[in-house]
């Protein structure tokens, strides 16, 4: 691992060396956005409650909100990154629309860092007793211990894949990074995931700013679907480094060759200055000029793969 030294990770893909830690600070003390969840905005999601068709054999997707996603695919059940509740410092404005007994078996769970709002320790103790296998990221091993002691997983490093029974899930990169306290900043990988089986092969970028890295993951795979984050991005000083915006999601998309886009990544908390309800308008405005095919999915509604 060219990019492991001294216990942490780094790198061209490290983004949070391009920040620092006053600028961060100054803008959390003074924007307001910290407490930003606190206050009521007059803004959420549309939910549907499919219960019935949550355990259907056929392959499809279910969007729970912000970067959280139920996969059936080749009959495995894989959950991405599952936050059902609130968050340290954030309301969830958008509520799940499953509880972690709704979800039901999970043969693989997939975590792509460590931030609050992708791991969440309330939520993967409801979830890692009923799940077969953990995917995740190097080093995050310890910290799954600290929630499940008995629960098998898999750490990969980017470019590195699990197999089960015919389907691939590999960990790529993203320009991102992870913390979860004050002194373990990039002590544990962060990253995407490219699942594939039977012919359909779906991405899921997890966090990321604008990288050459989309067009490295669309050159080794063939994607149909791609999962890309779209809202968190202002102050642009700062988030820039961290989170792309719907043009930036959408180049991104591109840059992969995948066949559809599906946005996430918004409309469930306020983690930056942009008003909610702006990355969804901004992406439609994009749809209406693109021939590309951008999928809107509805939290808690059945997509069919």
């Amino acid at each position: 691992m060219k990019y492991y030294k001294n216990g942490r990770f780094g790198g061209k893909y490290d983004s949070i060396a391009a920040l620092s830690l006053l600028d961060i600070l100054k803008w959390k003390l003074f924007s307001g956005t910290l407490f930003a969840s606190k206050r009521e905005e007059p803004y959420t999601l549309e939910v549907k409650d499919e219960t019935e068709r949550l355990h259907m054999k056929e392959d499809f997707i279910c969007w729970l909100g912000h970067a959280s996603f139920l996969i059936q695919l080749g009959g495995k059940r894989l959950l991405v990154d599952p936050v059902l509740g609130n968050i340290p410092f954030y309301k969830r404005h958008t509520p799940s629309p499953y509880s972690a007994d709704m979800l039901g078996r999970i043969d693989h769970l997939l975590l792509t860092h460590t931030h609050y709002d992708h791991f969440d320790t309330a939520s993967l103790k409801q979830l890692l007793p009923r799940s077969s296998h953990a995917c995740i990221p190097l080093k995050m091993g310890k910290l799954l211990r600290k929630i499940d002691t008995t629960v098998p997983y898999t750490e990969l490093d980017w470019y590195r894949t699990y197999t089960d029974e015919g389907m691939k899930i590999t960990f790529v990169p993203a320009k991102h990074w992870g913390r979860r306290g004050v002194f373990d900043k990039n002590r544990v990988l962060w990253g995407g995931f490219v699942i594939a089986y039977g012919g359909t092969t779906l991405y899921i970028a997890g966090d990321s700013a604008p990288g050459d890295h989309f067009e490295a993951i669309g050159e080794a795979f063939d994607i149909d679907m791609a999962l890309l984050p779209i809202g968190a991005y202002s102050p642009r000083v700062i988030m820039k480094h961290n989170h792309m915006t719907p043009q930036e999601a959408y180049d991104a998309f591109k840059a992969l060759r995948a066949k559809v886009m599906v946005p996430m990544h918004y409309g469930t908390f306020k983690l930056s200055d942009e008003p909610m309800d702006e990355p969804l308008a901004w992406m439609k405005e994009i749809v209406e000029g693109t021939p590309h095919r951008i999928e809107f999915l509805i939290p808690g509604k059945i997509w069919m793969i």
